[in-house]
């Protein structure tokens, strides 16, 4: 059960890293609409990071992993590479 937890820590982990990746790379598009309002607003790089951190805070572990799908898959189909 233990190794469980720690497989199940380490993949939440990977999650969060890509999704900030993801967040940061379309920001502000992605963001939720309170959240884009203060990425606007934000006056530096560290003011934005901070937004797209709290954005990650506001999700459950669901809408994470959700949003994480949306963001990192890429799209399949029609044959293209």
């Amino acid at each position: 059960q233990r190794a469980e937890q720690e497989r199940l820590r380490a993949d939440q982990r990977i999650v969060v890293g890509e999704l900030a990746e993801a967040l940061t790379a379309r920001a502000p598009d992605g963001l939720d609409p309170q959240f884009r309002a203060l990425f606007d607003e934000a006056g530096d790089d560290r003011a934005r990071k901070r937004v797209i951190v709290d954005q990650i805070a506001s999700l459950t572990d669901a809408s994470a992993r959700s949003l994480h799908l949306r963001l990192t898959t890429r799209p399949t189909g029609g044959g293209e590479v």
